[in-house]
């Protein structure tokens, strides 16, 4: 009630503000400081999780010193639009699930639509439509997509970030990377696996059917573009890591 309220009050009161997406960051990340999930909205939690019952306080975001703007649309075909740029840092799905879905309730927060929904976890309807859903999502197509994306970005340095656990193994990312002419630095990051993986499965009457099978993974981190630059990113990275 207190976050539907929020939301009503930006737009009421700052609907043509240029504080309106500054207010609606503030309010997406309290939002998601109190909320009772495992970190995606696929599904909720049997009972509320303690982090729940927290008071919602909101903070002034970190901004980035300069302009810039933001840019909606297929990754696929903004890439041939979008001017040069310094670095590009590419975020891609690593498998079927979509962010959109994951984060469906981050969606509405924004947009405040109403929309309709259905299931238990409320998902929008739109969920459904074809319009909303990415060829990196698809394991057939993902791979000869991600390749192309990589290949025009038009960036000195190109990074991507992955994990082991997706649609594309890291000879083949690599591979990608290399296609751009540049030479190319790999970081590996051992890491926990998403929250969800490590309590089990669980059957829709909240039983356990099912065991973890493994609870860390790796997340890379590929850096392309010239030699020097790149070695000198890699080697602050892994100089900040091991201090």
């Amino acid at each position: 009630m207190r976050i539907d309220a929020i939301r009503e009050g930006i737009d009421e009161h700052y609907g043509d503000s240029p504080l309106r997406p500054v207010l609606l960051a503030s309010l997406l990340a309290a939002a998601d400081a109190v909320d009772s999930t495992v970190g995606v909205q696929m599904a909720y939690l049997k009972k509320w999780a303690p982090r729940a019952l927290n008071d919602l306080r909101l903070r002034v975001p970190a901004f980035t010193p300069g302009t810039g703007r933001a840019v909606r649309g297929d990754a696929t075909e903004l890439v041939h639009e979008l001017p040069a740029v310094d670095l590009a840092y590419l975020d891609p799905p690593y498998n079927q699930h979509r962010y959109f879905t994951n984060y469906h309730v981050w969606e509405t927060l924004v947009r405040w639509d109403r929309p309709e929904h259905y299931g238990v976890a409320c998902k929008r309807v739109d969920s459904r439509d074809p319009a909303t859903k990415s060829v990196f999502n698809a394991k057939r197509e993902m791979p000869a997509a991600l390749a192309q994306t990589i290949k025009s970005v038009n960036a000195d340095v190109v990074v991507v970030s992955f994990s082991n656990e997706g649609y594309v193994p890291l000879a083949d990312l690599i591979e990608m990377c290399h296609a751009r002419g540049n030479p190319v630095e790999v970081l590996a990051f051992d890491s926990k696996r998403y929250v969800g993986a490590l309590i089990g499965i669980y059957s829709p009457s909240g039983d356990k059917v099912g065991n973890v099978s493994h609870t860390r993974n790796t997340e890379y981190v590929l850096l392309s573009g010239d030699a020097d630059r790149i070695g000198a990113m890699a080697e602050q990275v892994l100089h900040g890591a091991s201090s």
